[in-house]
């Protein structure tokens, strides 16, 4: 009767330790899928506010009497509003073609993995928009 007892105790403990086994191998991976999911969401984030801020920044450039200089300011502006203090790895150019405004940007996004902080992923936008040219009194 005494060795009945025992035995399940014994199996109680190896039950549960498996279990810590299981959890220990189970929880680093977990947490790299976690982190790898808003890595992703950071940069798909961060690529949609270079995209926009060069659109918007070309069609302001291109508005009747706004110039080059105006357009690559906004678009500037928008990149620190909606990337803080990655906005500075983002550089903005503009081109003048006469007919159309150009504004292209180029950068780099850091990771959040704190062990590959020499890593990161590249970051572009280009947008090319016509210029407005209203003429008063012609009619087409």
């Amino acid at each position: 009767m005494r060795w009945a007892g025992r035995g399940r105790r014994l199996h109680t403990a190896r039950a549960a330790g498996q279990v810590l086994l299981e959890v220990a191998i189970a929880l680093p991976a977990l947490l790299l899928v976690a982190i790898g999911l808003v890595q992703f969401a950071i940069y798909y984030h961060a690529q949609n506010v270079v995209t926009l801020a060069v659109q918007d920044g070309a069609r302001l450039a291109a508005a009747e009497d706004r110039t080059l200089a105006e357009g690559v300011a906004h678009a500037q502006a928008l990149l620190q509003a909606g990337l803080g203090r990655t906005a500075r790895e983002v550089t903005v150019q503009g081109s003048d073609a006469g007919a159309a405004v150009t504004l292209q940007a180029q950068g780099r996004l850091r990771t959040v993995l704190p062990w590959v902080s020499e890593v990161s992923l590249p970051l572009a936008g280009r947008a090319s928009v016509s210029k407005e040219q209203f003429r008063a009194g012609r009619r087409g």
